[in-house]
């Protein structure tokens, strides 16, 4: 049976608690915080009073297109969730920092989507995989555009095919079909499902850049049709996916409802 869980950030003081009926709908939190989960005030409280069940982790910080050093990336990691155990976690195929492991030093790039970064970030997945003992999935990226031979969904393809399991980020998907004018269910039937292990979905926002109009994946916003029908589509060509995240960390406690309510439906 899938489970729908949904996305929480940093704890922020000034914020206080959120909404603990928005966490008592889902089973898991995928908790996307810089710091450690251990010791992050919002996410303790849900644990510890049995909010919620379980927990997840969008890591924010391992650059699976690096050539990375499986065990120091690995020990870093297990250092930093320290008292929690993660389902999963996942990460995009991209470039997160610059110069350092923070959030001061956050600054995104998409991978070069090549057949030698296919090979790299299939053996990174793998080996942080083995050595951490939870699994670790790519997560297809936001991006405006791309380089290199292969397209989104083909450099998907070219994990799987190395043995690399997927998180499936549909407003990802969606919104670069939409950019780049590709259909988005002839694209949808060439996504590797087989490799698929986790489902993202979050709201999208338009946007005028010059004279073209874009989709910005946005997590403070409704998932749009467009994006449900594609989980739909997910879930039927998926029948055993284990997890569902709402990405919605930014959201009022009101879209939050409402968002788990479309995506439940979607679900049923």
């Amino acid at each position: 049976m899938t489970r729908i869980g949904i996305s929480l950030s940093d704890f922020v003081p000034a914020l206080g608690h959120l909404d603990d009926a928005v966490y008592r709908r889902v089973s898991y939190v995928e908790y996307g915080g810089h710091h450690p989960p251990a010791g992050d005030p919002g996410l303790r409280r849900l644990l510890d009073e049995n909010i919620v069940s379980d927990m997840t982790r969008h890591l924010v910080s391992v650059e699976l297109p690096d050539a990375l050093d499986i065990g120091d990336e690995a020990r870093r990691i297990a250092e930093n969730h320290a008292g929690t155990r993660p389902h999963y976690m996942v990460t995009d195929f991209g470039f997160w920092r610059l110069g350092g492991r923070d959030e001061r030093n956050l600054w995104f790039r998409p991978a070069l989507l090549s057949h030698e970064v296919a090979e790299r970030i299939a053996h990174n997945v793998k080996g942080l995989s083995a050595e951490l003992g939870t699994p670790v999935h790519a997560e297809n990226p936001f991006s405006l555009t791309h380089r290199g031979d292969l397209s989104p969904v083909a450099f998907m393809r070219e994990l799987a095919e190395r043995g690399a399991t997927l998180c499936f980020d549909i407003g990802h998907f969606y919104a670069a079909c939409f950019n780049e004018g590709l259909d988005v269910w002839q694209e949808l039937e060439k996504v590797p499902f087989e490799a698929v292990r986790v489902a993202h979905i979050a709201g999208l926002s338009k946007v005028r850049y010059g004279r073209r109009q874009l989709l910005l994946d946005n997590h403070n916003v409704l998932p749009v049709s467009g994006c449900l029908e594609v989980l739909r589509t997910v879930k039927d060509r998926i029948p055993d996916l284990g997890w569902v995240t709402y990405e919605a960390e930014l959201a009022s406690a009101q879209v939050q409802h409402h968002g788990l309510d479309a995506i439940e439906r979607a679900m049923a």
